[in-house]
């Protein structure tokens, strides 16, 4: 593990710094009472405060993956990848990296990757991953290290990122701010207004489009937003099922309208994406 993401760690009990054990298989902090971490057999280490699980489960996450691997939403991950090269991020923060496919996409030679997530299998396959994908000759070489950990208790220093990327998940203003270095960026996404406007037409007699992102932060600069509007098919009944099960519609739909879904061999749908960039002031705190 590299030690441009070991040294940004924070001991999550104590807040101290701490280093790799002399075997590389633990994190330890430098606090007093000398707190550790082992990493899993994957790579990653559980951060988190709190003893139990949270986040998806592993059906949830291995048919998310499954999904994201097929390249339908691939024009999202290459845009957020082009948006920190251009801000020229070196070190970033996946806030909410789930299994780690946009983690992955977001490698460049010399950049140091940290993804955080609740869900333990999401981290545990996004560490598997990424390990995959840095051994394969078409993945630049990146620094990455994924941890357990909430959002909105970061286990690394004050100012030490480039960019927080926040995808799908919670935005935790207060705690971007803290981690981001000052002018250091915030790249938020959301589904934009026609996002899976096919699937809902299939699902709903009266279809309805998304309401803008209610989270977005306030006290930050905004100095970039878009809407990336695409069109595509989705192939088969697995990756229908699966890209439902990925959307808040899958816990609220009746069972006849699951079953109008059921009987579908293609989807073509409208994929929309709202992404706000934000930039942290120089003199913020």
């Amino acid at each position: 593990m590299a030690a441009s993401a070991i040294s940004i760690l924070r001991c999550p009990v104590c807040g101290a710094a701490g280093t790799l054990s002399e075997n590389g298989r633990s994190f330890c902090c430098f606090g007093e009472r000398s707190h550790t971490y082992d990493f899993a057999k994957s790579g990653y280490l559980n951060l988190s405060r709190s003893q139990k699980s949270g986040g998806d489960g592993a059906e949830a996450v291995c048919a998310r993956s499954a999904f994201l691997e097929k390249g339908y939403y691939r024009p999202l991950a290459d845009r957020v990848r082009e948006l920190l090269d251009r801000f020229d991020a070196q070190t970033v923060i996946d806030a909410g990296c789930g299994e780690g496919y946009y983690t992955a996409r977001m490698a460049r030679e010399g950049r140091t990757l940290l993804g955080f997530d609740l869900s333990k299998p999401a981290v545990d396959h996004a560490a598997k991953r990424m390990k995959h994908a840095l051994n394969t000759e078409k993945t630049p070489k990146s620094t990455a290290l994924f941890a357990v950990a909430s959002l909105f208790e970061l286990p690394v220093a004050d100012a030490c990122a480039d960019a927080v990327v926040n995808l799908f998940a919670p935005c935790a203003e207060s705690e971007f701010c803290r981690v981001l270095k000052p002018n250091g960026v915030l790249v938020v996404v959301g589904a934009g207004k026609n996002h899976l406007m096919g699937l809902k037409r299939v699902l709903y007699e009266t279809p309805y489009q998304n309401q803008p992102r209610a989270d977005l932060p306030v006290s930050m600069k905004p100095i970039a937003r878009e809407e990336l509007t695409f069109q595509t098919e989705i192939c088969g009944q697995a990756d229908i099922d699966a890209l439902f099960s990925m959307t808040p519609y899958y816990f609220r739909t009746s069972r006849s309208d699951r079953a109008k879904l059921a009987a579908l061999e293609t989807l073509t749908t409208e994929l929309s994406f709202d992404i706000f960039c934000y930039r942290k002031e120089e003199n913020a705190p």
